[in-house]
């Protein structure tokens, strides 16, 4: 093996960060992955240097290697270690990057020991921005996109202001500057992040950037067993108010899984909307730029 030997290689990996993956990706296709979180990502002989991180090359993992690492129900993967070069990345962007290469690539992230399936949770859609923009900046943009409200629920937002369909929350408490809110989704903008690479790239002259976050509202019937029937049609409505038409999968009456998708494609395409609106950077919670709504999906590279 190129690394270590079988007997050294499962404990090394365990402590990650690793993508674990069904199929042996060539280099071309990794670095269109990396690029995606760092967009000055390049190759480095066998390897690829992206946001600090060293990607190593895949290596074939079978059946009793798996098994020590824990990865249930898998004969044969393959994988990638990332390793950091010098200190630790910002804000652990090693670990980030592992998460987001399985992600796309329809695999498992391995870190500290534990084997994780980046798919069962797609994160919140966020948008980086040069700065918080002001409300008359952000308010025309979000119009309609976050589910129009006719009242403010004064219990949730008691310092809340509705302007045009939308509640405006300024918070300036903390990281968190202002706070949008609809029906059925939350925009929470936060200044004072450290630069994620996308951001870096764009704006080599900034030290900090703001951050908006695209977030689903818990709504209380969904607690007591009501939301069930609605989650469909609130998914559909959120693409009718983006744009998107493609169904994202979901044929005739939408199954749990479905709806989920398309409730996580919706929110992308609300970050898109917004980033092309306000000059910023679409990206998934793990720091991937998304271009196209559906880029948010798992396995897209697959």
């Amino acid at each position: 093996m190129g690394w270590f030997s079988k007997v050294l290689l499962p404990g090394r990996l365990r402590t990650g960060p690793t993508a674990l993956l069904p199929a042996r990706p060539d280099q071309k296709t990794l670095l269109a992955v990396a690029q995606l979180a760092d967009p000055e990502a390049r190759t480095d002989g066998d390897d690829i240097i992206a946001g600090g991180s060293r990607i190593q090359p895949p290596i074939e993992l079978t059946g009793d290697i798996l098994a020590k690492l824990g990865v249930p129900g898998e004969d044969r993967l393959w994988a990638c270690r990332i390793a950091a070069e010098g200190p630790l990345p910002v804000d652990f962007f090693d670990k980030s990057l592992a998460e987001g290469i399985a992600y796309r690539l329809g695999g498992w992230s391995l870190c500290q020991g534990e084997p994780l399936d980046p798919a069962d949770d797609g994160g919140d859609p966020l948008v980086y921005l040069p700065a918080v923009p002001e409300p008359e900046e952000i308010l025309p943009a979000l119009r309609g996109l976050l589910g129009p409200v006719e009242t403010v629920d004064t219990e949730r937002w008691p310092e809340g202001e509705l302007v045009d369909g939308v509640v405006h929350v300024p918070v300036r408490r903390g990281r968190v500057a202002d706070v949008y809110a609809g029906e059925g989704l939350v925009l929470t903008v936060e200044e004072g992040h450290r630069m994620p690479p996308a951001a870096q790239a764009r704006w080599p002259y900034l030290t900090e950037i703001a951050i908006a976050r695209i977030s689903p509202i818990e709504h209380a019937e969904e607690t007591n067993g009501e939301g069930a029937g609605s989650t469909e049609h609130a998914a559909e409505d959120l693409l009718a108010a983006v744009g998107v038409t493609d169904g994202v999968g979901a044929g005739g009456d939408m199954v749990p899984e479905d709806a989920t998708r398309v409730e996580l494609v919706g929110r992308a395409a609300i970050a898109v909307t917004l980033a092309n609106a306000l000059r910023g950077i679409a990206a998934d919670s793990r720091g991937f730029q998304i271009v196209e709504p559906a880029d948010v999906l798992p396995g897209g590279y697959a």
